[in-house]
């Protein structure tokens, strides 16, 4: 056999009529998704569901009561700290003043000291002046 009687007898093969296919008719079953019922004598409130519901609303309740006083809480705080920190700057602004008062009368005390002991040494050197000058 040779390649062409070979090829010739492939091609026979492989001409099929495949329009007989499309004039068939085949009955295809369409099948509809049931529907689901409603139930309408469950309530959705009356659940486990709802039950968790009802304890988170309570929850955020609470929690919002708790901020609220916290934040009253904290709002005092804040004002005593304000209070604690004036009281602070001010004894602050006492001690530097009362530094500087010291400051100043140990300048004068030593000043003071320097004519007190000019003062005593003219009194001593007053007698011995005189019995000198008297001789």
């Amino acid at each position: 056999m040779d390649i062409k009687s070979l090829s010739d007898s492939f091609t026979k093969i492989g001409q099929l009529d495949t329009s007989r296919l499309f004039e068939a008719n085949i009955n295809i079953p369409k099948f509809e998704t049931p529907q689901m019922p409603e139930l309408d004598l469950i309530d959705p409130e009356e659940t486990i569901i709802g039950d968790i519901k009802r304890k988170i609303e309570e929850q955020n309740d609470l929690t919002s009561q708790q901020m609220g006083i916290l934040i009253e809480q904290n709002q005092l705080l804040t004002d005593n700290y304000n209070k604690l920190k004036n009281l602070y700057d001010q004894q602050v602004y006492i001690n530097a003043q009362s530094n500087e008062e010291l400051k100043r009368s140990r300048k004068y005390n030593r000043w003071m000291m320097v004519i007190a002991i000019i003062a005593m040494l003219a009194a001593i050197a007053g007698p011995i002046v005189t019995i000198i000058v008297s001789r």
